[in-house]
């Protein structure tokens, strides 16, 4: 279907999010859960997302205590999603993180928590932003907004990134990993690769 607009509702109340419900426009019901560990338990640090119409997905790992873009893994329908954090400097804009499923390849950006971030692929962009809303008010909704002939795993792949952590992707993000960047010059993680 060409371009739709939707709104992610929250599971809970601010400041514990454990996910979001929506009605995806032509695809339906739509659930992205953030399990919570039991108390004294480590963290799960994983993201589910599942509906009718929808593939299984779920993110799992990441450095911290949250499911995170830096060191996490994505699967949607049994399939690995190929992610690679790419940098070109510190200043807004210059980290995106690529993702490639299926012969199809995404590019994802990110303002930080409950600010704008768009995957994109093609012709196809899916934008999450947070309307005006007052502290108080609880954990705010999300607008999704969808342009162009989206796949149901074009969806799939933004909703489950909207409950993770994808403070790499921000410009305090970057700043934050230079001291890990010199301590630990060799990490797994792509800093410095301009592709």
């Amino acid at each position: 279907m060409t371009g739709f607009d939707f709104t992610l509702k929250s599971n809970d109340t601010y400041p514990v999010p454990d996910g979001f419900t929506a009605n995806a426009g032509p695809f339906g019901a739509v659930s992205v859960v953030r399990p919570r560990g039991e108390p004294g338990r480590a963290h799960l640090r994983q993201v589910l997302l599942s509906g009718p119409s929808f593939p299984d997905a779920e993110f799992n790992g990441g450095a911290g205590i949250l499911p995170s873009v830096d060191g996490g893994r994505l699967t949607v329908d049994g399939t690995p999603v190929a992610m690679a954090l790419k940098v070109q400097g510190i200043r807004k804009g210059s980290r995106r993180l690529e993702l490639n499923f299926r012969g199809q390849h995404y590019t994802y950006t990110s303002n930080g928590f409950m600010k704008r971030a768009q995957l994109s692929r093609d012709d196809v962009t899916i934008t999450l932003d947070t309307p005006p809303w007052k502290k108080g008010d609880g954990r705010p909704a999300r607008q999704v907004s969808v342009e162009g002939e989206a796949l149901v795993t074009d969806l799939t792949i933004a909703l489950v990134l909207e409950e993770v952590n994808t403070n790499s992707l921000t410009t305090m993000g970057a700043i934050l990993s230079i001291p890990g960047k010199v301590l630990f010059s060799g990490a797994q993680r792509d800093e410095g690769s301009p592709e």
